[in-house]
C-alpha cells in the first residue's frame, strides 16, 4: 500500500491502484506536505503547512486518524524530512532554527533533529555533529540499521552545490559521501 497527500487529505491505496481510502483530513485545512508511515504500519508522521510553506506542524497519527503526539508546532520557519526509525520509536526531521520566513522559502540554519517518541527527548543532531556555520542540513534518512543518518548539506545561499553527507550516530561523526548530489536514500 501507499500513502499520498492531496492538499488537506491523506489517502491510502493499494499498489495496483485499487482500494482507495481516505485516512485523514487536517482539521484546520492546512496542507499535508510530507508523511512517513512506520514500518509496523501502526502510525503515520505528518507535516502540515500553509499555502506559503510555513505555520508548520509535525505530528503523529494512528490509522484511525487520531493525533497521538505533536512533535513541532507554533514555530516560525521551515521544516521537513520526516523519517521513522525501524522500530518506530524515533522520528527524524529537519527544522530551520533561525525561524526565517520569506517568499522564496530560503532557509538559513536548518538542523536535523531526532525525536524520541518514548522519552519525548528531542536531540539536535546537527549541533552534536558540528554542522558548518552558514549551511543547512536537509532531507534526512535513517540507515537501514538506524546506526547512521544520510542527508544533504548545502550553503544557505540557495545557489551553491549540494553534497550528500552521513552522520554516524555512535560518535556524531560527519562524513562527506558525494559532491554535487541531492535526494539521498538508503537502498
Amino acid at each position: 500500500e501507499f500513502l499520498y497527500a492531496n492538499f488537506s487529505k491523506l489517502y491510502r491505496i493499494n499498489k495496483d491502484g485499487s482500494g482507495l481510502q481516505l485516512v485523514y483530513t487536517t482539521p484546520d485545512g492546512s496542507f499535508i506536505s510530507e508523511c512517513d508511515w512506520s514500518y509496523d504500519g501502526s502510525k503515520i508522521a505528518i507535516k502540515t503547512n500553509d499555502v506559503n510553506g510555513y505555520n508548520v506542524k509535525i505530528y503523529i497519527i494512528d490509522l484511525l486518524g487520531n493525533t497521538v503526539k505533536t512533535i513541532l508546532e507554533n514555530v516560525s520557519g521551515a521544516a521537513g524530512g520526516l523519517n521513522f526509525s525501524v522500530d518506530g520509536n524515533l522520528l527524524l526531521y529537519s527544522y530551520d532554527i533561525s525561524g526565517h520566513q520569506e517568499d522564496n522559502n530560503r532557509q538559513l540554519n536548518t538542523h536535523l533533529f531526532i525525536y524520541n517518541l518514548v522519552s519525548n527527548e528531542n536531540i539536535d543532531l546537527s549541533t552534536l555533529s558540528e554542522k558548518p556555520d552558514g549551511s543547512n542540513d536537509l532531507d534526512p534518512r535513517f540507515s537501514p540499521n538506524d546506526a547512521e543518518v544520510i542527508f544533504v548539506n548545502t550553503s544557505n545561499d540557495g545557489i551553491s552545490a549540494r553534497k550528500i553527507v552521513k552522520i554516524t550516530l555512535q560518535d556524531n561523526e560527519r562524513t562527506d559521501l558525494f559532491p554535487d548530489a541531492e535526494m539521498p536514500d538508503w537502498e
